[in-house]
């Protein structure tokens, strides 16, 4: 299967969605216009037991994008630059050692014109990540006041940060990345037993 790289245009900006434990089957995937712009956002939740991955192919079969091994985090979300697609179909896959589950979704005019999965936009934004500037920005709606810890990995899961944060009903903060070289990383926000990555580029 020929592997084509057409998200180049991808921005490092993710939500994350915090959604119950159990509320769906073991992996499942959903994609969401993110508000009244040319991205969607991608969600895959699944059983943080084993290590998955998220791909996305194009009609052809042609793989446009997999992300790097998720380990030990319930959930992963990107938010992609539909204007680095073609009008067409496309396929997102979950995939580990033992699943693979599959959503399907249309593009045209670079905006998301079918999905067979969606979350509730209140769901979408009770987290929001976003790297600007060498900047990492973190809110998170912590209802349950739950314990909060953050870490950074590099694309080889070697720890760079690791930081206790205060646990409030809302959070706010902000982590200078400017001490990091160039690369691939991933982050992962720990809320009380709960864990979610979102992987970035600097």
């Amino acid at each position: 299967m020929k592997k084509v790289n057409v998200f180049r245009r991808i921005l490092p900006i993710a939500l994350l969605a915090l959604l119950p434990a159990g509320a769906f089957a073991k992996g499942k995937i959903f994609i969401n216009s993110y508000l009244k712009t040319d991205y969607a956002v991608i969600t895959a939740r699944y059983d943080a037991s084993e290590n998955y991955r998220v791909k996305i192919f194009d009609a052809s079969g042609d793989e446009l994008y997999s992300s790097s091994r998720i380990s030990g985090a319930t959930s992963f979300q990107k938010l992609f630059d539909l204007t680095s697609l073609e009008d067409g179909d496309y396929t997102i896959h979950l995939t580990s050692k033992s699943e693979s589950s599959r959503e399907k979704f249309t593009v045209k005019n670079h905006e998301l014109v079918k999905t067979e999965g969606t979350i509730e936009k209140s769901e979408m934004l009770k987290a929001f990540f976003r790297v600007a500037e060498d900047k990492l920005y973190v809110s998170h709606m912590n209802f349950d006041n739950a314990a909060l810890s953050i870490t950074i990995d590099d694309k080889f899961g070697t720890e760079l940060y690791n930081s206790s944060l205060p646990t409030k009903s809302t959070y706010s903060g902000m982590f200078d990345l400017t001490n990091l070289p160039s690369g691939e990383y991933q982050v992962s926000l720990v809320s009380g037993g709960k864990e979610y990555s979102y992987e970035f580029d600097k």
